[in-house]
């Protein structure tokens, strides 16, 4: 059976934060902080010719189209380079690109990728464009891991965490790391129903940081595990930060036990 499936990726031109080295994160921890260092056009761009070269290189299991969603921040040379790649072919699929606001950054660019391609595909992988996920096999590895789990919701890349320096209880805090992940149409649609959209916040500005990791990374898959639903770990790394791999540095995605154990404690 054909199965339709794409990987929306977050993208936008703004100047970003540097952080050198990937760090634990979450409760389990596990190496999801990741590495960046992008803070201008000609690197942005890089690391978008860098997506589509990596995604080139694998055989993910089944054809995978890519959807780049550019969150736009008035920056109109980035806007016209991701303009420039649509309808561009690749080994296993070919580029959609789709301009946003910049609402909720990465889960509002999910939403809006979702709400333009949902009667197109039959699954959707989400990322953003400085996480890579091109292991052989990515995509079927995923769609197995969701077919084999009764009631899974969604499949995580980056791990399920119910870590947050907040007063909110964990029962709504449980959610998939970044809201990297698997899942299918059905599931999506349910989840769109309920609220209108994909849950992201519909804030913009740093200093509203809080509110777009609560309404948005968290609440995306947490809402998903209140439906009922599962969610589910991959059963092996499928994914690298793009500027680790740049470096060729590879890091673990989960700290030995005595690391986790000292990371926690501190």
């Amino acid at each position: 059976m054909n199965k339709k499936i794409d990987k929306i990726i977050d993208t936008s031109f703004y100047s970003r934060s540097v952080r050198l080295d990937t760090e634990l994160c979450g409760n389990p921890p596990v190496y999801t902080l990741h590495s960046q260092n992008f803070t201008n056009n000609k690197e942005i761009e890089n690391l978008i010719f860098f997506n589509i070269e990596k995604e080139n290189e694998c055989e993910p299991g089944y054809p995978v189209d890519l959807a780049f969603v550019n969150n736009n921040v008035g920056n109109l040379e980035g806007n016209k380079f991701i303009e420039n790649l649509s309808s561009k072919k690749l080994k296993n699929g070919k580029i959609i690109t789709i301009q946003n606001t910049n609402h909720g950054w990465s889960y509002g660019a999910y939403n809006k990728g979702y709400e333009v391609l949902k009667s197109q595909y039959d699954y959707f992988i989400f990322t953003e464009d400085d996480m890579i996920i091109n292991k052989n096999n990515y995509a079927k590895i995923c769609l197995e891991t969701f077919a084999k789990n009764k009631d899974c919701g969604f499949v995580s890349l980056g791990g399920v965490s119910s870590w947050k320096k907040d007063n909110l209880s964990r029962e709504n805090l449980i959610h998939a790391h970044g809201a990297w992940g698997f899942s299918s149409k059905e599931i999506l649609q349910e989840l769109y129903n309920k609220f209108g959209k994909l849950p992201h916040s519909e804030h913009s500005e740093k200093k509203d940081y809080k509110s777009i990791i609560i309404d948005g990374e968290i609440k995306f898959t947490n809402a998903i595990h209140k439906m009922g639903y599962k969610l589910i770990e991959t059963p092996i790394k499928l994914f690298h930060p793009a500027y680790d791999m740049m470096r060729g540095i590879e890091k673990p995605w989960k700290p030995k036990k005595i690391v986790a154990y000292f990371w926690m404690a501190k």
